[in-house]
């Protein structure tokens, strides 16, 4: 892993950082490369924060993560720190996932809705990318309507519900 970068990681947990390191990785293969090599093998803060820094460098180029889609995938049930799965889910929603995934991320991001302590960030994030599928897979749109549902009679949260109303999961 690339150490100097990881010392930068460390240096501050801040929008200031972040956006730093978002900027040196820009578009380049390596940089990035080496981002997503601590996000996915750090200890929980460093990786939490080299997401961060990956989701930035989504947000500014589109689907410049495309080539580690896969290992990000297989990783999200291994991300124990519910920030790391906000966030994952986040980059998921700024890349054009190829639809070979969406069977992991669906299932993934259900079991995140179904989870009762699951932090409503996380649940937001994963009920946006089961919206985003509807499409190819509309048999799904029931059961995520349902659970959108049954989680707004549990848990207040405005935010949620206006984006759950905005995709047009509320019937009313």
């Amino acid at each position: 892993m690339n150490q100097q970068l990881i010392a930068q990681l460390e240096a501050e947990a801040s929008r200031a950082n972040t956006d730093f390191i978002a900027n040196w990785a820009g578009t380049n293969a390596e940089r990035i490369a080496d981002l997503v090599d601590i996000a996915l093998n750090a200890d929980c803060q460093t990786a939490a924060r080299a997401l961060w820094a990956l989701e930035k460098v989504a947000a500014a180029h589109h689907n410049i993560l495309l080539p580690h889609i896969p290992a990000l995938v297989a990783a999200l049930p291994r991300f124990t720190f519910s920030g790391m799965r906000r966030i994952a889910c986040k980059i998921l929603m700024l890349t054009d996932v190829p639809q070979k995934f969406d069977g992991p991320i669906v299932d993934f991001c259900f079991r995140m809705l179904e989870t009762p302590d699951e932090p409503i960030g996380v649940k937001a994030n994963c009920m946006s990318l089961i919206a985003s599928r509807l499409t190819d897979y509309p048999e799904l749109k029931s059961e995520l309507k349902a659970i959108v549902a049954d989680i707004l009679t549990n848990i207040q949260s405005s935010g949620f519900k206006v984006r759950a109303k905005h995709l047009k999961l509320l019937n009313d």
